[in-house]
């Protein structure tokens, strides 16, 4: 939405300055790290990782920073499988952090995902990436057609993204195809899915594979999970 087309009214115009200072500057300086509550350290030697992670690690790292390191580590760990649709939610939330310039736990999110794997699966990667949690009352899944995408609202300023649709389908057709060839929830199916995944976690650049909307809105506006 362009910030032109926002129609003014009571507090909407520090609304609409503070939107137009984070389009202008979100992609300026570090994420927020994650603070350690246990670990001392979150693996990155390849001795501590799976055989076929062990080889990527370090490009992944590379590629797409520590952070989205630790948030994938944590997912993967937390969703008991590697899933191409929480690893999205890793990078959506990932990603709306650096947007909306927001350390853990400053958000409140809306996942626009369902409640039916595999895409509801992205929700996990949202959790895990934001802080944002259900414990904390800080996320929630809205009702209807379930799509890769989520709301996050940060104060006065709400940003949408939404996965590319040219990703989306060659997600799909790859799930299909591994359904096809090894049956539905299937040992085979999921050590296709794991190869999968691994390629899509090195490949898919969080700065690119979103549609981005960025607005304003007035105060209780924003997702209430």
């Amino acid at each position: 939405m362009p910030l032109s087309s926002l129609r003014a009214r009571p507090g909407c115009v520090t609304a609409l300055a503070l939107v137009a200072a984070v389009a202008t500057a979100h992609d300026a300086g570090p994420l927020h790290e994650r603070p350690n509550v246990v670990l001392a350290r979150f693996p990155t030697d390849p001795s501590a990782l799976q055989p076929d992670i062990a080889p990527v690690v370090g490009e992944i790292i590379a590629r797409h920073g520590e952070e989205e390191w630790k948030a994938a580590l944590l997912t993967n760990e937390l969703h008991r499988h590697l899933g191409i649709y929480s690893l999205v939610g890793v990078k959506m939330g990932i990603r709306a952090r650096e947007v909306l310039d927001a350390s853990l736990d400053d958000l409140r999110v809306e996942s626009h995902a369902g409640l039916h794997p595999p895409v509801s699966c992205l929700t996990d990667g949202l959790q895990v990436s934001t802080g944002a949690s259900l414990g904390r009352g800080t996320i929630c899944v809205a009702d209807g057609p379930a799509g890769a995408d989520a709301v996050f609202t940060r104060g006065e300023v709400r940003l949408r993204l939404r996965l590319r649709p040219d990703i989306l389908q060659r997600i799909r057709q790859d799930v299909e195809k591994a359904v096809r060839q090894h049956g539905d929830l299937t040992p085979e199916y999921f050590e296709a899915i794991r190869r999968l995944s691994i390629d899509y976690w090195l490949e898919m650049d969080r700065r690119e594979i979103f549609l981005e909307e960025l607005s304003s809105h007035a105060p209780g506006e924003g997702p209430q999970p």
